[in-house]
């Protein structure tokens, strides 16, 4: 694969926001450097690691948005959708119906709360992409 196309803060910013539309709960980033850190992390990863599998960048990506908990409200939900995101704008689709979705919300959890190594969520993802 060559280099993936990477999700810019402001993306990541927008998902939040859009999320939080229309709910009680309020859109406000409250550290700006930790989500670039969280942004940065899976490059690095990929590099020292030399992987180039998109469903590891995007459990990275969600596994590192979701621990940086730099918005006020939604982080592990933004963390779900900005992975989601990385996959559509590198070319594939996630196909999951709403069971294997539910299945997958838990293994996100654990990946975002404990130590794991996104690759617990790369291996369930990867039979999920098709081209898009």
């Amino acid at each position: 694969m060559s280099e993936p196309l990477w999700i810019a803060i402001e993306d990541v910013i927008a998902i939040n926001r859009r999320l939080l539309l229309g709910t009680s709960e309020n859109h406000f980033l409250r550290d700006r450097l930790a989500l670039e850190g969280a942004l940065h992390r899976p490059r690095f990863q990929a590099e020292y690691r030399q992987i180039s599998s998109v469903s590891w960048f995007a459990s990275c990506i969600i596994q590192s948005i979701g621990k940086a908990h730099a918005f006020e409200q939604g982080n592990k939900r933004t963390a779900w959708l900005s992975g989601r995101y990385f996959i559509a704008i590198n070319g594939y689709r996630l196909l999951l119906d709403a069971e294997q979705q539910e299945r997958l919300k838990h293994v996100i959890e654990a990946l975002i709360i404990g130590h794991d190594d996104p690759s617990l969520l790369a291996d369930r993802l990867e039979p999920l992409l098709s081209p898009a």
